[in-house]
């Protein structure tokens, strides 16, 4: 990218405004952070980062990549943005992609930064999107530039409404439209950019795309002068003095002064719900109207046939509005119950429904069996199709001996959490909840452990729903059936799952 259009290292504001649930050491994190103390933000997400909190990793890659707090670090950086940005970290996507472009940390890599960049900008970050512009602007692919510099610019990103103001200007992959220029290298310059300043003023002199104003034209090159962090400020300097020449004493003091008292809009990053709505998972930032965003997706299944619906707690908790997707349309639940301790959560769907999950009745269940895991993982980056794995039951216990919980082999992404895993007769025995971290296990033990994954057992989930009143439909082991067959069934009552705030 060129200087002026290079983004940074997308920061910890950005992170934790994403952040769809966050464990406590991140809240923590993001307060120190927010006071200069670096330091005690790296210690306070270490743990949560090392237990798998994406928004706690990626802080942590910030923190390695500028030297804030600990000692720059680019390979480390790299290492957590890795582990952020495979479970779903918009913020550490684009970081990645980054590394990978400038071979900061690792080997520079342009199909692995455009990947990475692809990855968070369709998830709507538009740090990312100018970045997926600038790469096919290298490469004279004016139509993909186009693509992303227009969503970046809708969201706000001034590099990206400057982009976009000279593709108008010059007619590079657009007519030519010198109005359209003006409109967004305005939206640029109020914002403090001051490259779409200094060309504002050209236009202005020109009276191309505005009314020719020269006391318009010398105020905004006053302000490009001003603020321009470019040693070369010859251009702006030229054109004041030739300017001055056209305008009167009185003018050229009363733009100057103006100049001087100019002060910048705040630049507030947002995604534009249709972009958020049509990508599927998304880390967005809510602009000034503070409509809700989408921030992400998990999986939930229908329990009863008024419509209620079972899925885990940290998908619904930090949700302004949850929606279900049906035939193609996001539709609105409300959340009824929620419980922090076994991580479930009861929703309340628009309409009633025919089919339901069935629950195994009080037959154990056992280690060795088979079971199925039904869901909606990695949105934006797999498939928008709900996803089937197979496994078995590994141990009756999760973590640390908890009773709660089963391990299973099938494998488990996030997005799933909240679907239901059956057994081989198609009964649910158990709520997806999550996968362990193979990092953190490689860093304790020096293996890397494959398909540890967790569920809360159907017993809680039941007890759960009793307590707020939900009957399930119960019935013992049956047949063992096809794959095929337990999918197609809990096809028909497992629902993705978007979180808005």
């Amino acid at each position: 990218m060129g200087r002026w259009l290079s983004v940074a290292v997308v920061s910890a504001a950005i992170i934790f405004a994403h952040a769809m649930a966050a464990r406590a050491g991140a809240y923590e994190a993001e307060a120190a952070y927010k006071q200069g103390d670096y330091a005690r933000a790296y210690s306070e997400c270490l743990a949560d980062a090392q237990a798998g909190d994406a928004a706690c990793e990626t802080l942590l890659g910030v923190l390695y990549s500028e030297g804030q707090g600990v000692k720059a670090d680019p390979a480390q950086a790299v290492h957590w943005f890795e582990r952020a940005a495979v479970e779903g970290s918009a913020a550490a996507a684009y970081n990645l992609g980054r590394a990978y472009e400038l071979g900061q940390g690792v080997a520079a890599n342009p199909s692995a930064a455009e990947k990475w960049y692809r990855v968070a900008a369709t998830e709507g970050l538009p740090q990312a999107q100018l970045a997926l512009g600038m790469l096919a602007n290298g490469r004279r692919d004016a139509k993909t530039a186009i693509k992303w510099f227009r969503a970046a610019a809708k969201a706000g990103l001034p590099a990206a409404q400057y982009m976009l103001g000279t593709a108008y200007q010059n007619g590079t992959g657009l007519r030519k439209n010198a109005r359209s220029a003006a409109k967004w290298y305005t939206a640029a310059a109020t914002r403090g950019f001051s490259p779409a300043q200094s060309r504002l003023g050209d236009l202005y002199e020109r009276g191309k795309g505005v009314a020719k104003d020269l006391a318009q034209a010398y105020f905004w090159h006053a302000v490009a002068l001003r603020d321009s962090k470019d040693p070369d400020k010859k251009r702006d300097q030229a054109a004041l003095r030739r300017l001055a020449k056209h305008l009167s004493d009185a003018q050229v003091a009363e733009a100057k002064a103006n100049a001087e008292k100019f002060q910048a809009e705040a630049v507030e990053i947002r995604v534009t719900k249709h972009a958020a709505r049509k990508r599927g998972t998304g880390l967005a930032q809510g602009g000034k109207d503070h409509q809700p965003l989408l921030y992400g997706t998990g999986s939930g299944f229908y329990v009863a046939r008024n419509g209620q619906i079972l899925t885990n707690n940290h998908v619904v908790t930090a949700c302004r509005e949850v929606r279900i997707t049906e035939t193609g349309k996001d539709l609105p639940a409300k959340i009824v119950a929620t419980d922090a301790v076994r991580d479930l959560a009861l929703l309340q769907g628009p309409h009633a429904v025919a089919d339901t999950a069935v629950f195994r009745g009080t037959e154990p269940l056992q280690p060795g069996e088979t079971v199925v895991a039904v869901g909606f993982p990695l949105q934006g980056i797999l498939t928008s199709d709900p996803i089937v794995t197979t496994g078995i039951v590994n141990a009756l216990a999760g973590p640390r001996d908890d009773r709660r919980l089963m391990q299973i082999s099938a494998p488990v992404q996030p997005g799933n959490s909240g679907g239901p895993l059956l057994d081989a007769s198609g009964h649910v025995v158990g709520v997806v909840v999550s996968t362990l971290s193979t990092m953190r296990v490689a860093e304790m033990t020096g293996a890397i452990p494959e398909n540890i994954n967790f569920a809360i057992k159907a017993g809680e989930a039941r007890d759960f729903l009793k307590a707020h009143g939900v009957a399930v439909e119960t019935a013992p082991r049956g047949p063992d059936l096809s794959t095929e067959a337990v999918a197609a069934r809990a096809l028909d009552y497992t629902k993705r799952l978007e979180c808005w705030r």
